[in-house]
């Protein structure tokens, strides 16, 4: 690995550790809790990627929506939804919306996850507000 690209890494690694540490805090001020593990994350975007479903996330620490209907690179705690490189922890997530479809409230009653149900969309929520 050349020393640009040692450094590009290194910088990457700062930021995310960085932005983990800021949602921590975020978390314990202003938060009543969380409402799901990586575990049950991890589910919730395994059954998105194989059944290829579109969805819309929003972390705590931004306004902006992101949508998204690809989940390029899926790991134990974090998601990749773009080619940026920039994985998203999902101890960061605040909600991921989905289009309603009978499947995916049957998966989301096994895994015992609480969701918000409208008549075109899902809602699932990270944190009790």
């Amino acid at each position: 690995m050349s020393k640009k690209s040692e450094l590009y890494h290194l910088i990457s690694k700062e930021k995310r550790d960085s932005r983990i540490k800021e949602t921590r805090n975020f978390i314990l001020e202003k938060t009543n809790g969380s409402l799901l593990n990586n575990q049950k994350w991890y589910r919730i975007f395994e059954w998105i990627e194989q059944h290829h479903s579109e969805f819309e996330l929003k972390t705590l620490l931004s306004s902006e929506i992101k949508k998204a209907d690809h989940i390029f690179e899926l790991e134990k705690s974090s998601i990749l939804i773009d080619n940026s490189g920039n994985f998203i922890e999902f101890l960061e997530l605040e909600q991921i919306i989905l289009k309603n479809k009978s499947e995916l409230k049957v998966e989301l009653k096994k895994l015992n996850v609480e969701f918000l149900e409208q008549a075109d969309f899902i809602e699932i929520n990270g944190y009790r507000k």
